[in-house]
């Protein structure tokens, strides 16, 4: 049975980073093209109520797929006039995203590897 628990916990690990590299490039391109839009078409994306519509669909799709409230918060800095448009924040928040979740599945892998090998334990 124990065996069994295995293989199938292989399946799910596979199929969890595959799935965390899709999120996390889906993610860092929406970023860093809203990030590019931000400084190329800046005239257009300054103005008041058309900045921060373009602003609330990037959030809600990097919140719909990151799910994370922190990275969220940090975004919420776009709105601040002048320096939310003169730091890449959707990009720095992704980036912090990546690397807090890459860490957590090594720190989940590592856990589940010892786990795993206690059972074999004669």
């Amino acid at each position: 049975m124990a065996k069994l628990k295995f293989v199938k916990t292989e399946t799910e690990d596979s199929h969890q980073r595959a799935s965390f590299k899709f999120r996390a490039i889906s993610a860092l391109g929406i970023s860093l093209v809203a990030d590019l839009l931000d400084y190329i078409a800046a005239p257009v994306f300054d103005m008041p109520l058309l900045g921060d519509i373009l602003d609330v669909i990037t959030m809600s799709l990097l919140f719909r797929i990151t799910q994370s409230k922190v990275s969220t918060a940090i975004n919420t800095i776009e709105f601040i006039p002048f320096i939310g448009d003169m730091i890449p924040v959707y990009t720095f928040s992704t980036i912090l995203w990546i690397v807090s979740e890459w860490q957590k599945q090594t720190h989940q892998r590592k856990a589940l590897e010892s786990y795993d090998d206690s059972l074999f334990q004669p």
